[in-house]
């Protein structure tokens, strides 16, 4: 008990380094009953409310095995205003590296799709290159199911956007958790993906070896990104990936990925960031069992929704 409450009292010291991010996180409110899935505390579906129908199809794919996922209200980053925007993002100091391409939301601008520019500014506050609106409101939804689940003592959670796809029985999972605990401790993994890796519009794997460029943050060990192991005949541990549509996280993964965020701040898209925290132990499976769906709506570069 005694450890847990030095956590919770380190996780606030850590929140306060960048108060932006946390100042604009939000809260998950009438919280359903946790799912009847064994090793699993907390199930989250990220929906925006302009697309209810995103929603239902996920329920749909999940309820023929009385799964019923908490529906979390998405931070829509197209109604976000320029001053909560200019909460976020990296501010360029002399100290940064700097340089390279970035993007702006000027106050005094249409607020749409922001400026591009070298980041080169000192003061600015610079989001990665054509990091859009959307985009932004994914890491906020993101770190608010985080900050949830930490503040609700979970211990590990799955977290699913709403372009899903199930191709298997999702109580699988409950028996891979098994298997990967026996096969490196309870302790030994933060996320395991429940697919191999994302897909393209063809339904092709597009694998990731690499990270985006931050100008407050250079990774210690660069190489780590590349790191593709089997592990077993279920797992592979990899050093990044790209997708963060289903994953099952655990306690530690859910403190290193916020801590990460509070302290740096938002930069890049959600999928980028969560494999930067340097000791992050990211697995996969061998098998998809839920995956995502090719040719799904998105609203991440423009408030499609408007369309309807």
């Amino acid at each position: 008990m005694r450890i847990k409450s030095i956590a919770v009292v380190l996780l606030a010291l850590v929140s306060t380094l960048h108060g932006g991010v946390a100042d604009h996180l939000k809260k998950a409110t009438n919280k359903i009953p946790p799912p009847k899935m064994r090793n699993v505390d907390y199930t989250y579906v990220i929906n925006l409310d302009k697309r209810p129908e995103k929603f239902e199809q996920c329920v749909k794919q999940l309820e023929p095995y009385g799964i019923r996922p908490y529906r979390f209200s998405a931070v829509n980053g197209w109604e976000l205003t320029l001053a909560q925007i200019n909460d976020l993002g990296v501010v360029l100091t002399d100290k940064m590296d700097s340089g390279k391409w970035g993007t702006y939301y000027p106050m005094d601008g249409d607020g749409k799709y922001g400026t591009h520019e070298i980041v080169s500014v000192i003061g600015r506050n610079y989001f990665s290159h054509c990091m859009s609106r959307g985009a932004i409101g994914i890491c906020l939804s993101h770190l608010s199911v985080l900050k949830d689940a930490l503040d609700s003592g979970y211990e590990t959670i799955w977290v699913m956007e709403d372009d899903i796809h199930v191709l298997k029985n999702p109580h699988m999972i409950s028996t891979l958790i098994d298997r990967l605990d026996a096969t490196v401790g309870k302790k030994g993994w933060d996320i395991l993906f429940t697919d191999r890796d994302t897909k393209n519009q063809k339904g092709e794997y597009v694998p990731c070896r690499g990270h985006a460029w931050r100008p407050n943050f250079t990774p210690p060990n660069p190489s780590r990104f590349a790191q593709e192991k089997r592990v077993g005949n279920l797992f592979r541990k990899i050093g990044a990936r790209f997708g963060a549509y289903s994953m099952i996280v655990r306690r530690s993964g859910m403190q290193k990925i916020y801590n990460f965020l509070a302290h740096n701040g938002i930069f890049l898209p959600f999928d980028l960031e969560f494999y930067q925290p340097g000791d992050i132990r990211l697995y996969t499976v061998q098998n998809d069992v839920v995956s995502t769906l090719i040719n799904a709506l998105s609203d991440n570069g423009a408030p499609r929704y408007k369309e309807k």
